[in-house]
């Protein structure tokens, strides 16, 4: 025990410990949508020297709405969210680090018109609840929301404007005062493109970001103007038989154009190869390989570093239905017990998914 409390470990693959390899971005990114018709989904997760604990629950009904969410840290349920549908309203009840969830909102009652009061009061505690009354249109879209903490005091509302193909092209959220504390905005393309997007909120000056796109409906330029400095990117695209070929440019404030990634997509036997090249100075900072099935399933990703060395493995198994069900991790980091050097361990994680269906 005195050992692993004086651990130090030192992180050597840099970036993708922060999130952009995590689970949420597999689970998310590369699964935007279950697949059948799911009664319920369990993630857990198994690590280094650990054993199995949850790290994820979510119930659905029949027509795929979720009903009750749960997320647990490091084994602990740390958000419950429950969810209970009516013809034209959608009650979404949330708990943050509550101990008993029925007890936390116990005493809960709309106090229409009452000022909470203890508004404005800045508090340490993490645990927390909210009530939301969703409205939905005749389409299924969320027209409205107010949120109300476990007491019943009303926090913010919250509104929302569609344009004819249920894309939104204004949210706005308005104190408990009705005071107008932060807006955003969407303008699209006769392609449902994005074109404009303006955010502005009470404590934050306005951000504008714009985009354009080629006849494919690709990308080709993004513009970001926050706090009076403007960022770039420009992207452009080639192929040759069949490699893709793009590259990304950014610059800011109108300087000199820099080369910032390379994604490259080429076959292998049956299967797609998609390699993303980080570009820091005009040297390869990190590397990552991606391999899609010839469902367009990813099933295995490595990781490079900038010296080109393996850093991190991943591996994904999918059931009969498409939805991965295990996820098999290892990557390598450098452990220094004590004063002893440093040395390079391996370690492994697995994420399980088990997945009941109606």
């Amino acid at each position: 025990m005195k050992n692993i409390n004086m651990l130090i470990r030192t992180v050597c693959f840099f970036f993708y410990l922060v999130g952009f390899f995590s689970i949420a971005q597999i689970y998310n990114d590369e699964n935007p949508k279950l697949k059948g018709k799911i009664k319920s989904v369990d993630l857990s997760v198994t690590e280094y020297r650990q054993h199995e604990k949850p790290s994820e629950h979510q119930s659905f009904d029949i027509k795929g709405r979720i009903l009750v969410e749960k997320k647990y840290s490091d084994g602990r349920l740390i958000n419950e969210e429950r969810n209970e549908y009516q013809p034209n309203q959608i009650i979404t009840t949330n708990c943050h680090y509550c101990n008993d969830f029925d007890k936390t909102f116990s005493r809960f009652s709309i106090k229409e018109n009452q000022k909470y009061p203890y508004s404005g009061y800045v508090t340490n505690s993490q645990s927390g609840g909210r009530k939301v009354y969703k409205t939905i249109d005749s389409k299924g879209n969320v027209v409205s929301e107010k949120s109300y903490n476990t007491e019943g005091y009303l926090l913010f509302i919250t509104t929302y404007v569609y344009n004819t193909t249920s894309k939104i092209t204004l949210r706005e959220t308005l104190d408990d005062e009705n005071k107008l504390t932060s807006y955003r905005k969407y303008v699209y393309n006769k392609n449902g493109l994005i074109l404009e997007d303006i955010n502005k909120n009470e404590t934050q000056p306005e951000s504008k970001s714009n985009y354009s796109y080629d006849n494919l409906g690709r990308k080709t330029f993004y513009k970001d103007n926050y706090a009076n400095r403007i960022y770039t990117e420009t992207y452009e695209y080639s192929k040759v038989k069949d490699t893709a070929k793009t590259l990304t440019y950014s610059a800011y404030d109108n300087k000199e154009k820099k080369l910032k990634s390379i994604e490259i997509t080429y076959p292998k036997l049956k299967n797609t190869i998609k390699e993303k090249q980080s570009i820091v100075k005009g040297k390869i900072q990190n590397r990552i390989i991606s391999e899609y099935d010839e469902n367009k399933k990813l099933i295995g990703q490595k990781f490079y570093d900038e010296k080109n060395e393996l850093i991190r493995e991943t591996h994904t198994k999918y059931d009969k239905t498409g939805n991965w069900v295990e996820i098999n991790v290892e990557q390598t980091i450098s452990l220094r017990y004590n004063n002893d050097p440093p040395k390079m361990e391996l370690q492994t994680k697995k994420y399980l998914r088990k997945i009941l269906y109606y």
